[in-house]
């Protein structure tokens, strides 16, 4: 347990490290909180409809709406209705939204490609096979995301 609470303590320490030497690159990108965690889940899944957005979030619907309207006047994320019930709106990201969504996750792989090659080989190796054997535990444990059934306004589908 020891060992784990000091690799834990790491993850948590090079996030703060990150974060500190990466903040303007977060910055850069002017939205907010809630606008960043809704671009991500429509990133993760495209044509995802306005309520089982408000859920994945943990929000209500009236502010997945701002948030929504919002990020569409900045053209980050296209709105158009499901081919099978006009009723409903359904969500994908737009070039440009892409483009924010990959900045962020940029940032992550660049501070790893700043900092990796400054480890010896053997720290790298050792490195490898533990994320390798994160991963393989991960992978078995994590179940496959269900749907969430998009509803019309009413909270009927």
């Amino acid at each position: 347990m020891a060992l784990t609470a000091r690799i834990v303590e790491s993850f948590q320490r090079l996030g703060e490290l990150a974060s500190e030497s990466h903040t303007d690159d977060l910055l850069a990108v002017d939205i907010t909180m809630q606008q960043a965690k809704a671009l991500h889940v429509i990133a993760s899944e495209p044509g995802i409809g306005m309520t089982a957005l408000a859920t994945r979030l943990g929000v209500g619907l009236s502010t997945t709406s701002g948030s929504i309207d919002r990020l569409a006047e900045m053209g980050l994320i296209e709105r158009r209705h499901d081919e099978q019930d006009r009723r409903h709106v359904v969500l994908t990201l737009s070039d440009e939204g892409r483009a924010v969504v990959d900045r962020f996750r940029d940032v992550g792989v660049g501070i790893l490609r700043e900092y990796l090659p400054h480890l010896r080989p053997a720290e790298l190796a050792g490195l490898q096979t533990g994320l390798d054997g994160l991963l393989r535990v991960m992978g078995a444990r994590t179940p496959p995301r269900q749907p969430i059934r998009d509803t019309g306004a009413h909270g009927t589908p």
